[in-house]
């Protein structure tokens, strides 16, 4: 079999690809960024890196040719290009919606995808919801989806696991905050990357949704306290039940140094606790997972020793000549497909900028000029062959706020989540303006029109939704 890793150079996907190299006889095809190189014996006969861009549904097509089962390992939380305008949630559901459409095309057979824990309570955070928009994505293109949910996932490059470690090494004095004594079901990396692998070749398990975590539960307060003890501290902890969760945010980023990126979406996920659901736990007992102790003290002395940021600490560190990606989710009203988004796009820029800004059609070429002199500002060129009803493509070719070195900059819009909504993208786009300017002007200012397309399409949804029922009566 022919197995994708996407996501590869990821915490938990360069793990997978050495216990697949260990334990199986599948060829591994690593998807990432950047090529991973992997030394191992078995990488030269049975083990390919590729360089791809899951946001260029090129690449992608290429990438995926032949594969029979990917494993889809990303999560969208650290930025990507110089400026990143957006959600991370809207990102992920760009990349999922990327990644599942191709794989569909590409005849891809199972796609085993890593998710979080769901909390019981009616509380979720935006980025345990993004996970479980990512499920719904991928089920509906691809008909054999296999879902395991984790909480907190302990190895020696874990970003959750360092941080723990950071600050209780750190915080002599700790003030814990409510959420503190909410309980988690951590699952250490080998754990994981065995029940992943054990997707692959088990049609009992695959299909299905299953929670991933060890007994007994915890709470964050105790790992904090055991990791101390483990560390040899004795931090004075005291219990502040007021203490926000927005305040915890910040001090965990300065205590730990974790990127904003990262530390924000996580401690939101933590205002209620992650357990295991009894009807979806993982059906082989044997053997057992590792407990939250004995995970730490194994896994600790590797840490200390390593002395390695991990991979989601670092970040992206973009030169000087970066890109601009900017995604946004439109709502899409009943009956309207992409192709219909794309004309009100272009119809409102000269509503909204009616002196600044004219439209004009030069056969498959759009032309973004001022409404009072012959110059142009931007140029699209339509891509009949890479666009569908569903998805309409644009490639930006010129301009006098395009830079020459602009060589893939685009604008997409396409249908997602069942056609409820729809994203609307720019990648890859270099500007010609020095990029502070750039970034308080220009950049500043398509934000603000795509708030206002929102606003605008939604008002023709709910006039829409107005009429339906007098038109039936």
């Amino acid at each position: 079999m022919r197995v994708a890793v996407v996501g590869a150079s990821g915490f938990v996907g360069k793990s997978l690809i050495n216990y697949l190299l260990d334990h199986t006889r599948h060829e591994v095809v690593a998807l990432s960024r950047t090529p991973l190189a992997v030394n191992h014996p078995e990488a030269p006969s049975r083990y390919r890196a590729i360089s791809c861009d899951l946001h260029n549904l090129l690449q992608l097509e290429q990438a995926l040719e032949g594969i029979d089962t990917a494993f889809y390992l990303v999560h969208s939380m650290l930025p990507g290009a110089r400026l990143n305008q957006g959600n991370f949630s809207d990102f992920d559901l760009s990349l999922a919606d990327n990644f599942a459409r191709t794989a569909r095309l590409r005849g891809v057979k199972h796609v085993i995808y890593l998710s979080g824990l769901v909390p019981a309570g009616n509380t979720i955070s935006q980025h345990l919801q993004s996970r479980l928009e990512v499920e719904t994505t991928l089920r509906s293109y691809l008909p054999n989806v296999t879902c395991l949910r984790t909480g907190m996932i302990i190895g020696p490059k874990g970003s959750s696991f360092t941080i723990l470690i950071r600050l209780a090494q750190r915080l002599p004095l700790m003030v814990c905050p409510g959420w503190t004594t909410n309980r988690c079901q951590i699952i250490v990396l080998a754990d994981v990357v065995r029940c992943l692998s054990a997707c692959l070749d088990r049609p009992d398990l695959q299909g299905k949704t299953f929670d991933l975590g060890a007994n007994p539960p915890v709470s964050y307060r105790g790992m904090i306290a055991d990791t101390a003890q483990l560390l040899g501290k004795k931090p004075i902890m005291l219990n502040f039940p007021y203490f926000t969760i927005g305040l915890s945010k910040l001090w965990v980023r300065l205590v730990t140094g974790a990127p904003k990126d990262l530390v924000y979406p996580l401690i939101n996920s933590l205002s209620e606790s992650m357990l295991v659901r009894p009807d979806h736990q993982w059906p082989d007992r044997d053997p057992p997972f590792k407990d939250f102790l004995t995970a730490a003290r194994e896994t600790l002395p590797d840490v200390l020793s390593s002395g390695e940021k991990p991979h989601a600490f670092r970040g992206f560190k973009p030169g000087k000549d970066g890109t601009v990606r900017s995604i946004q989710r439109l709502p899409l009203p009943q009956g309207r497909r992409a192709a219909w988004v794309a004309q009100q796009y272009l119809a409102r820029l000269p509503k909204v900028f009616p002196l600044l800004v004219k439209v004009r059609n030069q056969d498959d070429r759009v032309l973004l000029q001022l409404t009072f002199l012959p110059i142009t500002l931007l140029v699209l060129k339509y891509s009949p062959e890479r666009s569908a009803p569903d998805r309409q493509l644009f490639y930006v070719q010129g301009g006098l706020l395009c830079s020459r070195k602009n060589r893939r900059g685009r604008l997409e819009l396409r249908e997602t989540l069942g056609g409820t909504a729809c994203l609307a993208a720019v990648h890859d786009f270099r500007p010609a303006l020095p990029w502070v300017i750039y970034r308080w002007t220009q950049a500043e200012v398509h934000r603000w029109f795509m708030y206002r397309l929102a606003r605008a399409i939604q008002k023709d949804a709910n006039k829409k939704a107005l009429a339906e029922p007098a038109s039936a009566t």
